[in-house]
C-alpha cells in the first residue's frame, strides 16, 4: 500500500507512529513524505516524484497557524470577517489544488485534515463578545470542507479538531517544538493522530468486526439476575444503574449500523430473558440479538456456535464480558476473537465502548441499516425450512425474486463493501478500494453487477457483486462474490445464468472465471465446478457456452435487469 504525506509543518513524528501501527496489523506499506511546506509544488509539479509515485492514499495536513496565521496579525486593525475573507481565499485556492490532485490521482484516496486553532490565538472575554472573535474561523472552514468533500467522490475528511475538543491542547500540544521543529504535537498529540489515521485506513479498506458478542450479569445490568431477582439488578435511567442503561443506549448506536449483537451468558434461560423482555428500563430487547446462548456451557464452544449459526467467521467478533475468568478463556481457545479487558466500574462502561476501534465507517449504506432486520428474518426462514423435508419445495415457498443491474453511483459504496468485507463466498478475494471500483465503472471494457434479494420475510439488499472484463473471445469473471445470508437459496445459480446471457448477447461463447483459495472462502471453492465448467492451468475454470447452458432457477423470479451497461 502505498501511502504519501503533504503538509505544511514537520509530520514526520506522526508518521513513524502511523507506520508502527500499520506495520503492527501486518499492512505492508510504502511512504511518500514531501519536503516541509513543499505540497504545493508537489501538487503543481506535472512530473514530480511525488506523482511517480502513484500513491494509493494522500493524507493532506495543513496546520491553520502556520497556512493563515500572518492574516490573524492583522486583528483589532480589521474585524473576524475581513480577516475570514482573506483566509477563506486562501482556502479556496487550496481547494481547487485538491481538485488539481483529485484530477491527476482519479483512482488515489485523499485525506484531507479539518482545522483548528490553538488558544494562543485567542483573546478572553473578546472571544464570542466582540467583532475581534477568531474561534468561529475553523468551525466555518471545517464546515465549507465538509461540503466540499461531500461533492467530491474519493475525498474524506479527517476530523483533527474533534480530537482536540476531547483531548485538549495540553494533553496535545508541544509549544517548545512550535518553534523548534515546525511542529506543534507533542509525543502524545503524534500518538493520537496517528491512530486516527489509522482508524480511515481501517475504514477505508473495509477492516471492521461484524458482531458484538456480550455477557449478562454486571455487563448490561448490575448484579446478578439469578440471585438478585428482575426487580434488584441495577438497570435504570437514574442513579447506579444509569452506566447501564446507557452503555445499552451505545450499542444500541452499534446495532443500527448494522453491527450484529449477540448474547453470551451462564444464566438460567428463562430467567434472564423475562429480564430482557420485560425490565422497564432494558433498552436491548430478545430481537436485538441475531444470537442467543444462554446456559452453562463453555463461552469458546457457545461463541463458535453462535459463529457456525450466523455463517461468519470468528475472526469478525468481539466478545465483552465483565469477569476476567471468561475473558482469559475465550481468548486461549479462540484467539481470533477480539477480546478486550472491560473496565472495572461500569461507569466507564460506554467511554470504555467508544473507544474501541473496531467499527470504522466512512459511509452507512441502506444494507447497513437493513442488515440486523434480516438476520431476525432468517430466524422465520429457518422456522420453515424445519416444517419441510423437501428443499426445492421449502425454496419454492419462498417466493424469492432477485434484481440484477449494472452498479451506479448510489449502489457503489455498499458493493465496495462488500468487496472489501466478504470472505466465504468470495471466488478471488480482490480486495478492491473504492478508488478502484471507480475505475472500472469509468471502463468501457468492464461491466459491474449487484443483485438484490428478497423474500416473502424480508428484503436481503444488495447481497452480491460481480466485476465483469470483456476480452476479446471471452467475458472474464474478475470478482464473484455473495453474502452469506443467501447461501444455499441457488442465488448464484440465478446470477451465473445471468453473466452468460451477457455474453451470448454480445456474441461471446467463453466464459472464464477463477477461483483463488484462502483460509476463508472454501464454501465457494465448488462454484465452478458444480456448474460444469471446466478445469484449465491453474486457478482458472472455463464455460463453453456451445456446450453447456446455465439455467435460471425455477423457483427464483428475476423481477429487474438491465438490458445493457448503464451509462456513467
Amino acid at each position: 500500500m502505498k501511502i504519501a504525506f503533504l503538509s505544511n509543518y514537520t509530520s514526520e513524528f506522526i508518521i513513524k507512529e502511523f507506520g508502527k501501527r500499520l506495520k503492527e496489523s501486518g499492512i505492508e506499506y510504502d511512504f511518500y513524505i514531501s519536503g516541509f511546506n513543499q505540497y504545493v509544488q508537489e501538487i503543481l509539479g506535472e512530473e514530480s516524484s511525488f506523482y511517480n509515485f502513484k500513491p494509493d492514499v494522500v493524507f493532506l495536513s495543513i496546520d491553520l497557524s502556520f497556512f493563515a496565521g500572518d492574516l490573524f496579525d492583522n486583528l483589532f486593525q480589521e474585524d473576524n470577517n475581513e480577516i475570514y475573507s482573506a483566509v477563506e481565499k486562501r482556502f479556496k485556492q487550496l481547494l481547487s489544488l485538491v481538485e488539481k490532485l483529485r484530477e491527476k490521482l482519479p483512482v488515489t484516496q485523499i485525506f484531507v485534515d479539518n482545522f483548528f486553532l490553538n488558544s494562543t490565538y485567542f483573546n478572553k472575554t473578546l472571544e464570542a463578545n466582540s467583532s475581534y472573535s477568531l474561534s468561529n474561523i475553523p468551525v466555518r472552514l471545517n464546515l465549507e470542507l465538509e461540503k466540499f468533500a461531500a461533492e467530491q467522490k474519493g475525498v474524506r475528511v479527517v476530523d483533527i479538531f474533534s480530537l482536540i475538543m476531547k483531548f485538549g491542547e495540553k494533553e496535545l500540544y508541544d509549544p517548545r517544538l512550535f518553534y523548534i521543529a515546525k511542529s506543534k504535537w507533542s509525543k502524545t498529540g503524534n500518538e493520537k493522530i496517528a491512530d486516527l489515521y489509522f482508524s480511515h485506513i481501517k475504514a477505508y479498506k473495509g477492516l471492521r468486526k461484524k458482531v458484538i458478542v456480550l455477557d449478562l450479569d454486571n455487563t448490561l445490568w448490575g448484579g446478578v439476575i439469578g440471585q438478585d431477582g428482575m426487580e434488584n439488578i441495577q438497570l435504570s435511567n437514574d442513579g447506579p444503574g444509569k452506566a447501564f442503561y446507557d452503555f445499552q443506549k451505545e450499542l444500541l448506536k452499534l446495532y443500527k449500523q448494522g453491527i450484529l449483537l449477540a448474547v453470551c451468558s451462564k444464566n438460567t434461560e428463562d430467567v434472564a430473558l423475562e429480564a430482557m423482555k420485560n425490565h422497564p428500563y432494558m433498552i436491548l430487547r430478545p430481537e436485538y440479538f441475531a444470537a442467543m446462548r444462554i446456559n452453562w456451557e463453555n463461552k469458546g464452544q457457545n461463541i463458535k456456535s453462535i459463529a457456525q449459526e450466523l455463517n461468519l467467521g470468528t475472526d469478525s467478533f468481539i466478545f465483552l464480558d465483565d469477569y476476567a475468568f471468561e475473558r482469559g478463556l475465550v481468548k486461549d481457545q479462540l484467539p481470533e476473537v477480539e477480546v478486550p479487558d472491560m473496565p472495572e466500574d461500569p461507569l466507564y462502561y460506554v467511554e470504555f465502548l467508544k473507544s474501541l476501534d473496531f467499527f470504522n465507517f466512512h459511509t452507512l449504506t441502506d444494507d447497513d441499516f437493513k442488515r440486523n432486520k434480516s438476520y431476525a428474518a432468517n430466524q422465520e426462514r429457518k422456522k420453515l425450512e424445519e416444517s419441510f423435508t423437501d428443499t426445492t419445495s421449502y425454496l419454492k415457498s419462498l417466493d424469492m425474486q432477485i434484481i440484477i443491474k449494472d452498479m451506479d453511483d448510489f449502489s457503489m459504496p455498499r458493493i465496495v463493501q462488500l468487496i472489501q468485507k466478504t470472505n466465504q463466498y468470495n471466488l478471488t478475494t480482490r480486495r478492491y478500494t473504492e478508488s478502484e471500483v471507480r475505475a472500472f465503472y469509468a471502463d468501457p471494457n468492464y461491466r459491474i453487477l449487484e443483485a438484490t434479494v428478497k423474500d416473502k420475510f424480508g428484503d436481503y439488499g444488495i447481497i452480491a457483486g460481480v466485476i465483469l472484463k470483456f476480452q476479446e473471445a471471452k467475458v472474464y469473471i474478475d470478482t464473484f462474490l455473495m453474502s452469506c445470508r443467501v447461501l444455499g437459496r441457488g442465488v448464484e445459480t440465478a446470477i451465473l445464468s445471468y453473466v452468460t446471457k451477457i455474453a451470448e448477447d454480445k456474441g461471446i461463447k467463453i466464459v472464464e472465471g477463477e477461483i483463488i483459495p484462502t483460509p476463508k472462502n472454501e464454501p465457494s471453492r465448488d462454484m465452478y465446478k458444480k456448474h460444469d465448467f471446466t478445469k484449465k492451468d491453474g486457478y482458472f475454470w472455463e464455460l463453453n457456452l456451445d456446450e453447456k447452458k446455465i439455467e435460471f432457477p425455477e423457483y427464483i423470479k428475476l423481477v429487474e435487469h438491465s438490458a445493457d451497461r448503464v451509462s456513467n
